[in-house]
This record gives C-alpha cells, sequence and structure tokens, in this order.
C-alpha cells in the first residue's frame, strides 16, 4: 500500500498536469479567438461601403485581436505649410482626448508609418532612440493617453499612396506580439485596398448621378450623347428611334424599327416586366425606368437601361406619347458580377484560412507540451502560411512558382546561402498547391534548423525537382549535420509531410531517417499542382 507521502507526492504531480492542460487550453482559446475576429473583421471590412464604418470596424477588431487599450487612425492631409495628419477615427477613448493637441506632424518617430518605410512596434516607446526629439514638448502632452506598449502601421495603396496610419497603444510595456503585428498589417492592407474600393465605386456613383441629371434634362432630346432617344405614341404605337437608340438593339441606322420589333427583341423572361413597367406609365402618367436584357440579331446578349417620361396629355387626361432615352449597361452589369464573384470568393478564402488555422492550432497543441514552446511553434507556422498567403496576393491569388514558394519560406534562414538547387524548368502552382507546399517546405528548414544540417555550420541542403510523367518528382537531401536516427514518434511536421501534404495534392511523400542526413521525397502529380 502506498505512503501518505507518496499519495501526496502523486496528487502534486497530478495537480501540475491539469494546470499545464489547462494553460494549453487557455493559449488554444485565446488563438482561436483571435482567429475567429480576423475573420469577422475581414468579411465586414470586404463588405463595407463607407469609409468611416470600414475604418472604425478595423480599429475596434485590432483592439480586440491584440488587447490595445485604444487604436487611432489618421488619414493624410495637404496644408499650406506641408502634411500633415488629423484625427479620423479612435477606438478606446473618447475624441476629446485628441481636441486640444495640435496635428500630427511627421516626426522621426511618426515618418515609418506616414512614409511607408516600415511597422514600429516597441514594447516601451518612450526608450525609444526616437521619442521626444521635437521641441518644445520633448514626448507626449500634458493630458496625453498613457502609451508605453506601441504599434503603428502604414495604410497605403498597392500604388504607394499613403492613405494614413493604424495606431495602437497601451498603458503598460511589452503588450504586442511579433504575431499582433502581422495580424495587424494584414488588415491595413485590407483597409487600405477597401477604402481605395470604395473610392473609386463614390466616383462611379457620382459619375452615375450626374449621367441622370442630364438624363432629366436632355429627356426630349433627340440624341443625349451616348444615349439613344426614342417617342412612342401612345395611341398609334408608331414608334421613333435614334440610330444610337437602334444600336442599342443590334440594329443599323438605314434598318426599320418599330414598336413590335423592340419588344420581339426584350428577352422573353424579362419582357413581361417591360410592358408592365409601360403600361403603368401610360395609365399613371409617370416616369418609366426599367432595366432588362435584350437579344440582338446576332444573337449577343445586352442589358439596357431606358427611362421616359409621359407628356402631352389629352383633354381626357390620357397620356398621348411617351419619350426617353435608352443606354447600353452590359459593362456595368457584368461589373456588378464581377464583384460579387470576388466578394463570393473573398469570403470562401476567409473560411478557408480559418480552417486551415484552426487545424494548426490543434495540431501543434496535441504534440506540444508546454504553452511557451506551444507559442512558439504556432506562430513560426502562422508566419509561414501567411508569408505564402503575401506571395499569393501579390500575384491576385492567380498562383505561384515552386522556386518562389522555396524562397519565400527560406528567406528567414541564416543559412539560406547552405541550400542549393537543381531543376530543369520552375513549376507554376495553384494557390491550394503553394500553401500546401509552402507549409511542408517550412516544416523542413524549421527541422533543418534546429536538428538538421542547418544546425552545423557544415551542413548543406541539396533540392531537386524534376517534371516527368505527369509527376513532380522532389527530393529533399541533408548532408554533414549531426547524425540521424529515427524518431521514437511522429511530430506535426512529419505527420503534415507524410499524411497531410500527401492527401492534399493526391500524391505520395516519404521520409528518410539516413544516419548522414534527412531525405525527403515526394511524387506529385502535375495534375493537382499546375493551374
Amino acid at each position: 500500500m502506498a505512503s501518505l507521502a507518496e499519495r501526496e507526492l502523486r496528487g502534486d504531480g497530478q495537480a501540475d498536469a491539469s494546470a499545464r492542460l489547462a494553460r494549453l487550453e487557455a493559449a488554444f482559446a485565446d488563438e482561436v479567438r483571435k482567429s475567429e475576429t480576423l475573420a469577422r473583421v475581414t468579411e465586414a471590412v470586404a463588405s463595407s461601403t463607407d469609409i468611416e464604418s470600414c475604418v472604425q470596424v478595423v480599429i475596434d477588431g485590432a483592439r480586440e485581436i491584440s488587447g490595445a487599450a485604444f487604436g487611432a487612425f489618421f488619414y493624410n492631409q495637404l496644408e499650406p505649410d506641408g502634411e500633415s495628419y488629423a484625427l479620423y477615427r479612435l477606438s478606446g477613448a473618447a475624441p476629446e482626448a485628441f481636441a486640444n493637441f495640435p496635428k500630427v506632424r511627421k516626426t522621426p518617430l511618426f515618418a515609418p508609418t506616414f512614409e511607408n518605410t516600415g511597422v514600429v512596434r516597441s514594447d516601451d516607446i518612450t526608450q525609444d532612440p526616437r521619442y521626444g526629439l521635437n521641441a518644445p514638448r520633448r514626448g507626449m502632452p500634458e493630458g496625453h493617453l498613457p502609451v508605453r506598449s506601441y504599434l503603428a502601421l502604414p495604410v497605403a495603396t498597392r500604388q504607394g499612396e499613403v492613405l494614413g496610419g493604424l495606431f495602437f497603444g497601451h498603458p503598460l510595456p511589452g503588450r504586442f506580439t511579433a504575431r499582433d503585428e502581422i495580424l495587424l498589417v494584414g488588415l491595413g492592407g485590407q483597409v487600405a485596398a477597401t477604402i481605395e474600393s470604395i473610392r473609386l465605386t463614390a466616383g462611379a456613383i457620382a459619375e452615375l448621378d450626374e449621367r441622370r441629371r442630364a438624363e432629366e434634362r436632355l429627356k426630349f432630346a433627340l440624341d443625349a450623347g451616348r444615349m439613344g432617344s426614342w417617342d412612342l405614341d401612345v395611341a398609334t404605337k408608331a414608334y421613333e428611334a435614334s440610330d444610337l437608340c437602334k444600336a442599342n438593339y443590334g440594329r443599323g441606322p438605314d434598318e426599320p424599327f418599330s414598336f413590335a420589333d423592340l419588344i420581339a427583341t426584350i428577352h422573353p423572361e424579362d419582357r413581361p416586366g417591360v410592358l408592365t413597367a409601360i403600361e403603368a406609365a401610360i395609365r399613371e402618367g409617370a416616369d418609366y425606368d426599367v432595366e432588362y436584357r435584350v437579344i440582338h440579331p446576332t444573337g449577343d446578349l445586352r442589358w439596357l437601361h431606358a427611362r421616359g417620361r409621359a407628356a402631352q396629355k389629352a383633354d381626357d387626361g390620357g397620356v398621348r406619347r411617351l419619350a426617353g432615352v435608352s443606354l447600353d449597361i452590359t459593362e456595368r452589369k457584368r461589373a456588378e458580377e464581377r464583384q460579387k464573384l470576388l466578394v463570393n470568393e473573398l469570403n470562401h478564402r476567409v473560411k478557408n484560412s480559418l480552417a486551415t488555422v484552426q487545424s494548426i492550432a490543434a495540431q501543434t497543441l496535441r504534440s506540444i507540451s508546454s504553452p511557451e514552446f506551444f507559442r512558439e511553434a504556432f506562430e513560426t507556422r502562422l508566419i509561414a502560411l501567411s508569408q505564402t498567403h503575401d506571395l499569393l496576393t501579390r500575384e491576385s491569388w492567380a498562383g505561384a512558382s515552386l522556386r518562389e514558394v522555396f524562397d519565400v519560406e527560406l528567406h528567414a534562414l541564416a543559412g539560406e546561402d547552405r541550400i542549393g538547387f537543381d531543376y530543369m524548368a520552375d513549376i507554376r502552382l495553384t494557390p491550394k498547391a503553394a500553401v500546401a507546399l509552402g507549409m511542408g517546405i517550412h516544416e523542413l528548414a524549421t527541422n533543418a534548423a534546429k536538428y538538421g544540417a542547418l544546425s552545423t555550420p557544415t551542413g548543406h541542403i541539396a533540392v531537386r525537382w524534376r517534371a516527368e510523367g505527369g509527376l513532380l518528382r522532389l527530393i529533399w537531401k541533408e548532408t554533414g549535420g549531426p547524425p540521424v536516427a529515427p524518431p521514437s514518434r511522429r511530430g506535426f511536421g512529419a505527420r503534415l509531410l507524410e499524411r497531410g501534404l500527401a492527401a492534399e495534392l493526391s500524391g505520395g511523400v516519404e521520409l528518410t531517417y539516413d544516419e548522414l542526413g534527412l531525405v525527403c521525397e515526394m511524387a506529385l502529380p502535375l495534375r493537382a499542382l499546375e493551374p
């Protein structure tokens, strides 16, 4: 029978295990919360149609992700004495907190943000050598929000135009992590793209409103710029159309075109709605405004927007004529459809990314024994995922080459000059294949840096691939490192390579623990890799 002391020791051990498990579960829950918040904010930003609400969603969401006490967006504006930056939106504090302070200038501390040269993240900004260099305050003015932890990132368009900057602070030091920086940089890029899109859309809407006003001013004109004019006698159904109006229906200037021809040209599914709108305008003496599809004699399908007004009422109050204009809006309709498809695609990618992050977190948690190791392993894997996403974003998610994926994943390794490549031709990858191979290459590179060829000064890695017989055959071979022995259990990296990567790309992956160094051989069907 166990002694009292043995039972007490066993109890203490169980308590320690329970505490470790509780910490791991808390860390996992925190990562899932951040991922879910990021997905929610990204989706909200993508669907924003108003700049103010878009920016507010971003700074509120960024505070929730990073734990910042307050956040702000300052926008760039030009003044006679040069550039300055005015507060646009604030989160975590009242607007009065900045009411009595002058506008922000491009000081040494703020310059990286407003010049789009980099992110500034500091555990204690008051210790930054760029802090407090400007007279007369030499630091934060009296009454300013207390800031020790500091994170600032530029918001700029893809063309390099600086729209402003996102700033986050906390009164305590050491509150922002590298992971927070990565997530918030992604949000900064998203809000910049959305602001640019909203501005373009606002310009297009303003242009459309101006065109509509012009249509009202020229509603009875025979020629209204790019709009075809038409006139219908209600009693006789005599129909007159300008050359441009005829062209909208696929007819030439010299071809006859009657009201019956017009109705016959309208798509059968849209014809009842058009006839109902015409009858309502005649019956009520009201405006006529309808969009519909027409089929040209060539079979070409086009979208038209027809507007008109009832005029010349008879003695009995009836309408004698309708007149107005028609406009081809096919390109606008196609653009609307493309925008809808893009939003749906973005939502799909966000959900896929969230599922990937959750899977990485779960698998990492399963294979790591302490919260400290979990955070390090999880963050490096998220960084690897984000690096591949950045590469694909630069290519508008059209794909990436295999060598580009290797380069972006190996860039951070100090020993990348000890990796040699041998291939006849590069391989173009789909986004799915690029992400899968990127994660696999990251696991190989991380293992090599910690335990393999890159952990010693003399180690070397040879990467060779060939496309033959419908397969990509790739070999990763390490030499010059510590002696290698088969592991006692399969870790996350091995499972990801041998099971996850192989299943994702319908191929085969084999790891050989040769005494001279690890060898990874892949045989992947090209149909699963190439666009």
